[in-house]
């Protein structure tokens, strides 16, 4: 294909030399237009030359189909008011945009998408959640969705929608997969008839962007070499307008758009919970909703194909979701991309699911799971790991792990997809483990202050002066936080929310005073919940002065460590307090050993939620679900032994020590659970 950079460079230049500075709607319909009359002119629909003066005066895109077909078209493609002719300067860039190289000619229709994309400013995408689907990741779509078909008089009546149709990559790669279905073989008046059969009759698409129809109504035109008009493309919202019947699809293929409930407008939310009860709930992600609509609109047995944000394997909010899904659909394939980003410039872990209707799950279906193995992918082979899925590569060769999962096993809090190695280890930990890490310690988020400048400083701060040492606590942040051990803090926080009568220290309101104006800004000052001089979540101080353990909210690998400093940290640390030993012998001291080992590394991170390749997140609502066994008297006193030795040896050039003992410890650990030397390499591999 050629270079799509060369094409958007040679529009930003003249964008910009005649001030179309502003992504506007008629920046984008010239962008689209030009566009499209090149890929006409450049695979001979239009003859540039015989019609230019024309061109010059109705440059519109019902004159540039009418050019095509030899006659005005019958219905308006798209309503244009009747602009003035263009100039001459214009002009004589639309010349040389059309008629000079890079070509079109026998390129696929789809680059118009991937150029109107390229033109989208990127703000417009993120705050719509939009996020286009590459060309390679939408031909593997196409192929699952469309491989069971059938083959015969019933195609005609066969539908394949896409729900949130975008710039139409989805819908021309089904176009394509059918047609080498179907097509191969066939005479020209037969394509001619598979042609117009797809555009109009069995490829249907929404979306609530009309400029974003367009682009896929222009797509599937090109598809073929007459006009048809795609009679299935539709501008609205899917999830809240009856544009398409229940139970009448076979086949959906989609990119929802990623969008959480804090860019959702309250009163669209409101709808979208009384419409959709069944999956969204409190903070969950619209694409949730189109799971649930997609199971309206298709027929028993069709197929939902949708490329998606993997969090909704882990995150609390997709429970109900999960809970639809295993008891609605018989899940066919999941392909965990397992951190990878795939698609170029966004920040979303995705995945792909494949689902089948059904009226009930077979029993002991199983589900194709693909798992990316994690490790540091580049952009430029991304292509190659969208190809691996595609081929059939030996076991060594792949970057990824396939595996069947049973459905019936999958519960609604979490979908641990673990290959057989992975259910071995865990099923061996939970069988020795009586107890989940939430009957044994409450958790507790660090401060939030609403305003840092006002209350956190420097330990150099010559401002400390002017306040008592106990009105200041240490303070610390998510870096100072390793395993086993503690940076020294190098902060303080002035904890105004344990100061009595503060209006009576002159110096503290002094210098709140200089911050007052944004301290009163804050939502809880606002409301008259909070004096303004107070931080905006405090917490509770008993929580931050006694003995605890803390832990980062986002990391790269387990890093638990016990203060007893009171140390006071900021809302990306949280903190653990253990509850009264009723009945079982673990101390602080044996879970900060147990969960800095490297099994429990392994464990939390089997069903943790990824952000991007390597890093995940901490959250207790996750974290606590971790088993934790009973251990004995003696082992107790073991753990406290390694504890001991761990701290001592923190300090520099006592790395070879403490690895030998860590190593120790990991042995113990992997021996306690009865594990097998290929377990241990399993574990071992994570690092």
């Amino acid at each position: 294909m050629m270079n799509l950079q060369s094409i958007s460079d040679k529009m930003a230049v003249f964008l910009k030399r005649y001030n179309y500075l502003s992504q506007t709607k008629s920046n984008t319909l010239f962008f689209l237009k030009c566009i499209f009359l090149k890929y006409l002119v450049n695979n001979h629909h239009v003859d540039f030359g015989q019609h230019e003066k024309d061109l010059k005066n109705q440059f519109t895109f019902d004159y540039f189909l009418g050019l095509w077909t030899g006659h005005p078209i019958d219905e308006s493609f798209w309503e244009e008011p009747d602009g003035e002719p263009i100039g001459s300067d214009i002009w004589a860039w639309i010349d040389d945009f059309v008629m000079a190289p890079p070509y079109f000619a026998g390129e696929n229709p789809g680059i118009i998408g991937d150029l109107y994309e390229e033109g989208l400013l990127l703000h417009h995408k993120k705050n719509h959640g939009i996020f286009y689907t590459p060309a390679n990741i939408a031909d593997y779509m196409a192929i699952k969705a469309v491989e069971k078909l059938k083959v015969g008089e019933e195609f005609e009546n066969t539908r394949v929608l896409d729900p949130a149709c975008g710039s139409g990559s989805l819908l021309n790669a089904a176009y394509d997969r059918i047609f080498h279905l179907y097509g191969e073989g066939k005479n020209c008046n037969e394509k001619e008839d598979l042609h117009r059969w797809l555009l109009e009759k069995n490829l249907i698409g929404v979306d609530r962007d009309p400029v974003a129809c367009l682009v896929t109504r222009l797509i599937l035109v090109l598809k073929g070499d007459t006009y048809v008009r795609p009679l299935g493309i539709a501008c609205g919202d899917i999830l809240t307008e009856d544009l398409i019947t229940g139970n009448s699809v076979d086949v959906i293929i989609g990119n929802p758009p990623y969008v959480g409930h804090k860019e959702i407008d309250s009163s669209y939310m409101k709808t979208l919970k009384s419409r959709y009860p069944l999956v969204y709930q409190d903070k969950g992600d619209l694409s949730y909703c189109f799971i649930n609509r997609g199971w309206e609109l298709l027929k028993q047995g069709g197929t939902l194909i949708h490329i998606t944000s993997r969090y909704f394997l882990e995150a609390y909010n997709g429970k109900p979701l999960r809970r639809f899904m295993k008891n609605s659909f018989e899940i066919e394939e999941i392909v965990d991309f397992n951190g990878v980003r795939i698609i170029p410039g966004v920040g979303i872990d995705p995945a792909i699911i494949r689902l089948r209707k059904a009226a009930t799950v077979g029993e002991n279906w199983e589900i194709d799971v693909k798992r990316f193995f994690i490790k540091n992918h580049k952009p430029d082979t991304y292509s190659e790991l969208i190809r691996s899925l595609r081929e059939n590569s030996t076991a060594g060769e792949q970057p990824f792990e396939g595996y069947p999962v049973l459905q019936d096993t999958l519960g609604d809090d979490l979908w641990c997809l673990y290959s057989p190695v992975t259910n071995a280890i865990i099923g061996k930990i939970e069988k020795q483990s009586p107890f989940v890490l939430e009957n044994i310690v409450q958790s507790f988020q660090g401060i939030i202050t609403g305003n840092d400048k006002a209350f956190i400083f420097d330990d150099t701060d010559e401002r400390l002066d002017d306040f008592c040492d106990d009105q200041l606590r240490p303070w610390i942040k998510n870096k100072d936080v390793g395993a086993f051990a503690i940076a020294k803090p190098q902060k303080k926080i002035l904890y105004t929310n344990g100061i009595d009568a503060i209006e009576t220290y002159p110096q503290i309101i002094k210098h709140l005073e200089k911050h007052r104006a944004k301290l009163e800004k804050r939502r809880e000052c606002r409301n008259g919940k909070l004096p303004w001089t107070a931080l905006q979540w405090g917490r509770d101080a008993g929580h931050f002065d006694g003995k605890k353990i803390i832990f980062p909210y986002k990391a790269t690998k387990n890093r638990f460590a016990i203060d007893e400093n009171k140390c006071y940290f900021s809302a990306d640390v949280y903190g653990l307090i253990l509850m009264p030993r009723l009945y079982h012998q673990i101390t602080e001291e044996i879970l900060v050993v147990l969960l800095n080992s490297r099994l429990y590394n392994y464990y939390f991170k089997s069903y943790a939620k990824k952000l991007g390749e390597k890093l995940y997140e901490y959250y207790p609502n996750t974290l606590l679900k971790l088993r934790i066994p009973d251990l004995d008297e003696e082992s107790t006193r073991l753990f406290a032994g390694f504890y001991d030795k761990i701290i001592r040896t923190g300090g520099c050039g006592d790395e070879h020590n403490r690895a030998e003992i860590l190593k120790t410890v990991d042995q113990w650990i992997n021996a306690y659970f009865n594990l097998t030397e290929i377990e241990i390499q399993e574990i071992e591999k994570e690092g």
